[in-house]
């Protein structure tokens, strides 16, 4: 039996209206009642009552009838397609740590929200966790803060960010710049950006001299600060953060701290079934990290 007169059929016993089902199928209404008519001839009865002149149709009792068997059908050949799409479909798990992927991969992940072929698994970790997990297999593509030489892993720096000073203290937001000598490490809510910015910071900041707060946290520190205390972050999460809370300002630095370096890892050996959706996800960063720098160069 020709499917199409089955599909024609299954609209029509929502409708029961010849030009409806036209409009849906998008076909002519003389489609439709030729569809019918060789239906019926198939199965050797009425299946529908016709009025001349009239649109509208009552089903018989045969059509009644067969109205259960073509639904069926129709329920069957969605799963046929929704199978056929999930079996298309490109999955890909990743690792981030929490400042990339809070502030700098939301842009990534809405256009793969709207791809209905990817699907992505997303854990937020600490950047030895990625490295450990990306050895293994366990994710595909992690982005950590340090490059640590693995045999089997496959490092590229992506990124790197400009850092500047957040706060809502109205002396320091009103400067064009600001000397790093000349603030005071006991209102800092401290982040770790790595060795290299640890030596920056130590060069200006007395060790003995503890910050107000220490945290691993983009998202807590920003939520701690206050009018008298300060961070320093890189510049997507400064304008993430500016975004939901206007009262902050955003002050570069006369002595800049080194840029935040961000690392793109894969397996050298990924699984087989994987290496397309990883090879594609990798092109989809490659190409959110290129516009995000020349927005960062016009700031």
């Amino acid at each position: 039996m020709n499917y199409k007169l089955l599909e024609t059929f299954a609209v029509l016993t929502k409708t029961l209206n010849v030009t409806k089902t036209a409009e849906k199928l998008y076909l002519s209404q003389s489609t439709v009642s030729y569809r019918l008519k060789a239906l019926e001839d198939e199965l050797g009865v009425m299946l529908v009552e016709r009025d001349r002149g009239f649109k509208n149709i009552k089903l018989t009792a045969h059509g009644k009838a067969f109205m259960s068997i073509a639904l069926d059908w129709e329920n069957i050949n969605d799963k046929i397609k929704n199978f056929s799409s999930f079996s298309s479909l490109k999955t890909v798990s990743i690792g981030v740590v929490d400042s990339v992927n809070n502030y700098l991969f939301s842009n990534i992940y809405k256009e793969i929200f709207n791809n209905p072929y990817v699907q992505l698994t997303i854990k937020t970790q600490h950047t030895d966790e990625i490295y450990e997990q990306i050895a293994a297999r366990i994710i595909d593509v992690g982005f950590v803060l340090h490059h640590i030489p693995i045999n089997q892993i496959e490092c590229k720096q992506i990124l790197d960010e400009k850092m500047v000073l957040v706060t809502k203290c109205t002396h320091l937001g009103n400067s064009k710049s600001v000397d790093p000598q000349k603030l005071n490490p006991e209102k800092q809510i401290f982040l770790n950006w790595g060795d290299q910015y640890l030596k920056w910071h130590n060069k200006y900041f007395q060790q003995e001299l503890n910050p107000k707060l220490v945290t691993d946290s983009t998202l807590l520190s920003f939520d701690l600060l206050d009018q008298d205390s300060w961070l320093i972050v890189p510049l997507s999460a400064a304008h993430s953060l500016k975004e939901k809370f206007r009262d902050i300002y955003i002050v570069p630095f006369n002595e800049n701290p080194p840029h935040r370096a961000i690392y793109m890892i894969t397996n050298k050996t990924p699984l087989y079934s994987n290496r397309e959706a990883i090879e594609d996800f990798k092109a989809l960063v490659d190409k959110h990290m290129d516009a995000h720098r020349i927005w960062q160069d016009n700031q």
